[in-house]
């Protein structure tokens, strides 16, 4: 068994971590929002190309607002800023959640590869009637994953 992956965090790295999740929900999950599943689809997008077009056209309005009645020009500016600062805090926090997300998968798949070459040893146990090995074995059985229920237990 291939052991890629040691991890581990030490409470006072785990609290200080927990605390810096406390900051950032209090300081700003109050100022997103969250969109209905499937309105983001029916949004136009802004993406690194137009990024550059939208930018360009703030600076177009704040200096000729002849041409920008139709729009709130202080809110266009608050908007563009948020996208700023947001895809600063957004590009951290991708590539943050994609190794928690990533690390986590790997120290899940070794724990239950491990976990199931335990259960097979003691499958191996229960044939050789080795002590224990039939409590251990039963146990795990009832909670292997995707296990079949009986007809007795349905």
């Amino acid at each position: 068994m291939d052991n890629r992956i040691s991890f581990s965090i030490e409470d006072a790295d785990k609290q200080e971590i927990l605390a810096a999740l406390d900051v950032l929900d209090r300081k700003l999950l109050p100022l997103l929002i969250e969109l209905a599943q499937g309105e983001a689809r029916e949004l136009p997008t802004m993406g690194d190309k137009s990024y550059a077009f939208v930018f360009k056209a703030l600076e177009f309005a704040k200096q000729y607002p002849e041409y920008a009645a139709l729009i709130d020009v202080a809110e266009f500016d608050k908007d563009v800023k948020a996208v700023g600062l947001l895809r600063e805090f957004y590009v951290r926090l991708s590539q943050l959640s994609k190794k928690v997300h990533d690390t986590m998968t790997l120290a899940g798949s070794e724990a239950y590869v491990a976990g199931l070459t335990y259960y097979g040893t003691s499958k191996e146990a229960v044939k050789r009637k080795l002590p224990n090995a039939v409590l251990i074995t039963e146990e795990l059985k009832q909670r292997f994953p995707g296990r079949n229920k009986s007809k007795k237990e349905e």
